[in-house]
């Protein structure tokens, strides 16, 4: 054997090495193994993000906005009143019949015949058949067309005044109705206060005309007769020219009305009542055409009776809305 130390053979007798020294004992040591750190995270490491489900947000309910005044409480109410409601309603209903009687006119020949079959016998020596018959076909086929794209324009534009007036204040999301139909409205009032005054100015001028052509005229046998004629043209034109005047007073006094509710709407000043000469007005022209569904029943047939029925329910709400605007006045203590 060899010594481990110094590498000299070991003596035979077992004595120890002449190096005096015992050989080491080989030992086996277990490796060290690296030790993983999971306390906190090394430099630069981000955590991935996190997604968490969002809890659904609630809105809260949206309350209707309340009007600015008092005033436009009250208008609001009345715009939004079922009465006006079916006023719109009958509105467009009116213009739907207007249209479809345009559309649809009587046959001249009939409404000559029922014109003669009425006048006395004298008078149908004065008026030829065939030319009142040649004037109505005339004015017939001429002003059809004319006459319903006048009303679609006119009627649509008021229908339009009535449905904006009633959504704007029925919506609680708007504080006061829409000023947008009572100015549409107006303007049509204006309109027909500045053509009815032409009318009573031309109404005049041609009864005066009219008259002195025959006061000037020698009829010799019908002298008496055509005196009986122009006392009952002249009587006809006075009468036209009261009725002129009513209407005169009454659209003023719409436009008066308008411009009140108009401007209580921009302004929230208290309004004005309504004019009862209105109401009354309105009540009155229900009467007379309802009185006169069935004259025009006779002339133009079945067709008319529809359009004077709802022509006379309209005139009636005219006047009950009148009313019932003075009365929600009244109730609010804002009547003056």
């Amino acid at each position: 054997m060899y010594c481990t130390n110094c590498g000299r053979k070991l003596p035979e007798d077992g004595s120890p090495c002449v190096c005096r020294r015992q050989p080491e004992q080989q030992t086996y040591t277990q490796p060290v193994q690296p030790q993983q750190n999971y306390g906190a995270p090394t430099q630069n490491f981000q955590m991935p993000p996190q997604y968490y489900a969002q809890p659904p947000v609630q809105y809260p309910v949206q309350r209707p906005v309340l009007p600015v005044t008092p005033v436009h409480g009250v208008l609001k109410s009345f715009f939004a009143s079922p009465l006006f409601l079916i006023t719109a309603i009958l509105f467009s209903v009116n213009l739907l019949f207007q249209i479809i009687a345009s559309l649809f006119p009587q046959d001249p020949a009939y409404i000559v015949n029922q014109i003669y079959s009425n006048l006395p016998y004298e008078m149908q020596f004065i008026i030829s058949p065939g030319d009142l018959y040649s004037a109505l076909s005339d004015a017939q086929s001429g002003t059809t067309i004319g006459t319903v794209i006048g009303m679609l324009i006119t009627g649509g534009l008021m229908a339009a005044a009535y449905w904006i007036t009633y959504i704007s204040a029925k919506s609680p999301s708007v504080p006061a109705a829409k000023t947008a139909g009572l100015t549409i409205m107006k303007v049509f009032s204006i309109i027909s206060l500045v053509v009815l005054s032409l009318a009573e100015v031309l109404c005049v001028v041609l009864a005066v005309i009219f008259g002195v052509a025959l006061a000037g005229n020698d009829y010799g046998y019908m002298d008496e007769m055509m005196s009986g004629f122009f006392i009952i043209l002249i009587a006809a034109c006075i009468i036209g020219f009261v009725v002129l005047i009513f209407e005169i007073i009454y659209e003023a006094k719409v436009i008066k009305m308008l411009n009140s509710a108009k401007n209580a709407m921009l302004t929230g000043m208290v309004p004005n009542k309504a004019s009862v000469f209105v109401a009354v007005i309105c009540f009155i022209s229900a009467a007379v055409s309802f009185f006169s569904v069935f004259g025009d029943a006779v002339l133009y047939g079945w067709i008319r009776v529809p359009l004077g029925l709802t022509s006379v329910a309209l005139n009636v709400l005219y006047g009950l809305l009148i009313l019932q605007f003075n009365k929600m006045l009244k109730n609010a203590g804002m009547a003056r």
